[in-house]
């Protein structure tokens, strides 16, 4: 069995540093927690014999008790001490507070390190992004049949007042012929024939 990629634990913050506490499950189920500054990098040995007293997480998975770490850390962020080589990650659980040693890798070990977890966590964004999209594509087509038909029949309905200004054809835009005006040539009188011969008789 192969070991699991890194993930991200969370963040700490220690002499005006940020850190990224991160994890992995090692196989056997072990469970190691890396701290890093993106430069350099501190290792704990598996952490399960350290957190034996702890009884919520007795008789749990590796990936239970990474969730129950993740939710203690969310509420109360660890703190971190740097003694040379040495780092110190301290936490409060139950009554008594835990420390979990870490052991400064070498550089070229941090290098390769620090190359991996980058690679890890791109290949965990583009995995949450492709999941992220198929949950919108399945929002977008879980209509109700009935809510589907009503939308149809909505596309279907023509606009009426478009359809007017349109054509220029509202009632309000119609002119109103007056008495006597030519229907063929608007705006000018109807001719009547017997005008012009009352005229020629006088």
């Amino acid at each position: 069995m192969a070991a699991e990629p890194w993930c991200p634990l969370c963040p700490i913050s220690h002499g005006g540093q940020r850190y990224l506490c991160l994890y992995r499950i090692q196989p056997g189920n072990n469970i190691r927690i890396h701290v890093t500054n993106g430069n350099e990098v501190w290792r704990t040995d598996p952490i399960e014999e350290a957190l034996e007293e702890w009884d919520a997480v007795r008789n749990v998975t590796s990936h239970e008790l990474v969730d129950k770490l993740r939710e203690k850390f969310q509420n109360s962020s660890p703190g971190l001490e740097m003694q040379g080589s040495i780092a110190s990650m301290s936490f409060q659980v139950d009554s008594k507070k835990v420390s979990l040693d870490l052991l400064k890798l070498p550089v070229s070990e941090a290098r390769a390190q620090v190359q991996e977890v980058l690679f890890d966590l791109s290949d965990r964004v583009t995995s949450l992004e492709v999941l992220l999209k198929d949950k919108e594509g399945i929002s977008a087509t879980s209509l109700s049949p009935v809510k589907q038909s009503q939308k149809n029949q909505m596309l279907l309905i023509p606009d009426v007042s478009a359809r007017r200004r349109g054509n220029g054809g509202s009632s309000a835009q119609v002119k109103k012929r007056l008495p006597g005006e030519s229907i063929i040539n608007p705006g000018c009188k109807r001719l009547h024939s017997g005008l012009g011969l009352s005229g020629s008789g006088q």
